[in-house]
């Protein structure tokens, strides 16, 4: 479906997103997600990082960012003391706000590419 030449473009391309969400909002592409997922309620840490497909090594290092900037807060969990969760603070939420209402659009082409990617994952196709 996509040669290596389109390939080779989004990367391009998601990159350049990524740039300008960065010096818009301060934050990662990988960080903006991990804040957007959380919103939707996934506060554990292994649940994000299987939603994310990112290692939990990986995620760690993004959670650890966004806790330094008080974007989260990590906290035990009520029903597994040996688990911890992932609330968004008041910080957090409003980030969220700005990353919603940014003026950054996604190139046409590469959210086309994400929900390919997502339905090839989710079939076992190959690209």
């Amino acid at each position: 479906m996509y040669d290596l030449c389109d390939i080779r473009q989004i990367i391009v391309d998601l990159k350049k997103f990524e740039e300008q969400l960065k010096q818009k909002t301060n934050v990662s592409l990988n960080e903006a997600l991990c804040l957007c997922q959380t919103e939707r309620g996934t506060t554990e840490p292994g649940a994000l990082a299987r939603i994310l497909d990112i290692s939990p090594s990986r995620l760690s290092r993004i959670l650890d960012s966004l806790e330094q900037r008080n974007l989260i807060r990590r906290s035990i969990s009520q029903t597994d003391k040996r688990v911890f969760t992932i609330t968004l603070t008041d910080d957090g939420s409003a980030l969220l706000a700005k990353l919603h209402c940014t003026s950054i659009a996604m190139p046409h082409h590469i959210e086309q590419a994400i929900e390919t990617l997502h339905e090839t994952m989710q079939t076992g196709d190959a690209l």
